[in-house]
């Protein structure tokens, strides 16, 4: 068990304790004088649980947005609980999707028309100080509801919002943990932007920038001590190599990713999952069938390629239809990926649209070349 997964389990110890005794402190002593049935006051907590949830959730990506436009940084996608707002060609647009935090996650990109650089400590601060507004307005309105006199009514209001404030506190403490837990949490990520080489290297990741000009012309990526933005510099790297064809470069590059986390935990899961899909698909290009195939049957998992079968981005997808095309020889799993593929090219970043469609073409013609008798032609993606 790595050290990310022992501090999760702690972490999460902890607020299943603070939870218990927060329920036994208050919420059980109040259950008497709440003047409700035991089904009507479960009900009533029951409810209180969801709102806070629902609140706090909107509350915090709201100050993750307040956040960044103070860091100078432009929003491109908001994420709450699963439902994905994402700025595409100038429009908002709603989907379904994943996101790489507790309860949701804002997506976003330094304003390079800005004369300072922009900073990510407003970003990453922010839910902290709107929690702390939230204290402040919920600790005042209990008071108020239920003071000396207060009907019932208003006392069952006042435990309402101390409900609510409650599922916040949880939410920010998992949020402000200095560590990496199972997702990227604001206390890691601001301890490790606290120098301004950090802030620098954060800013390259989120730009898709890695190279740098030395004085004899030519270039080189920067190195630093590893850390989750170096991580995630390196694999924007692997995406520089895979645009020039350089298959052997990129794939030297994901070993050393992949080298360099298993000693300590430097990338989100996200981030390892993608570097894991761009492995596959060069052990696929580069390698024998059989030394793919038993590179996968060591280091894929039977959850991880669940989870592969389920990604709706085309980085995830190429990966995918070699493992069920060519070594899974699954043309039902294959046309079932295949038929999401414009969807997903949509999706797809502008300035990622020409590589990943190239890439994804490159993965099918090696099944289209396996599988002739499939007619999978009329998937290649045409570039607008």
């Amino acid at each position: 068990m790595k050290k990310q997964d022992i501090a999760g389990i702690i972490v999460y110890v902890i607020i299943l304790a603070l939870a218990a005794v927060f329920g036994l402190v208050v919420i059980r002593q109040y259950a008497s004088k709440s003047n409700m049935d035991t089904g009507i006051f479960l009900l009533f907590v029951g409810g209180a649980i969801i709102a806070g949830l629902l609140f706090n959730s909107i509350l915090y990506e709201l100050a993750h947005m307040f956040g960044a436009k103070i860091g100078g940084y432009n929003i491109t996608s908001v994420a709450i609980l699963g439902f994905t707002f994402v700025k595409d060609n100038g429009k908002t647009k709603f989907r379904f999707g994943s996101f790489d935090g507790l309860t949701g996650e804002t997506k976003i990109v330094p304003n390079t028309k800005r004369k300072k650089p922009s900073n990510p400590i407003p970003y990453l601060i922010m839910g902290t100080v709107f929690y702390a507004i939230e204290v402040v307005a919920a600790v005042f309105a209990f008071s108020i509801l239920t003071r000396d006199g207060a009907s019932v009514i208003e006392s069952n209001i006042g435990y309402f919002i101390l409900i609510m404030m409650a599922v916040g506190a949880i939410i920010i403490f998992y949020n402000i943990i200095p560590f990496q837990l199972d997702s990227m949490t604001d206390g890691y990520r601001l301890r490790l932007v606290s120098g301004k080489k950090n802030k620098e290297a954060f800013n390259k990741m989120l730009l898709g920038e890695t190279e740098e000009t030395t004085e004899d012309g030519s270039t080189k990526v920067e190195e630093t001590k590893p850390t989750s933005f170096s991580g995630d510099l390196k694999l924007n790297q692997v995406l520089v190599c895979l645009n020039e064809e350089k298959y052997e470069e990129a794939e030297q590059l994901i070993d050393s990713i992949i080298e360099s986390n298993n000693g300590e935990k430097t990338l989100s899961h996200k981030a390892l999952f993608e570097t894991k899909a761009h492995k596959i698909f060069l052990i696929v290009l580069n390698k024998s069938h059989e030394e793919a195939e038993e590179y996968l049957n060591n280091n894929l998992s039977l959850r991880e390629r669940k989870e592969l079968s389920n990604e709706s981005e085309l980085v995830y997808m190429r990966a995918y239809i070699l493992v069920a095309g060519l070594f899974d020889r699954s043309k039902s799993e294959c046309v079932r990926v295949l038929d999401k593929v414009y969807k997903a090219y949509k999706r797809t970043p502008e300035n990622r649209r020409q590589l990943e469609s190239k890439l994804f073409n490159k993965a099918l013609n090696l099944l289209i070349e396996k599988h002739p008798e499939w007619e999978l032609n009329g998937y290649l993606i045409n570039v607008e």
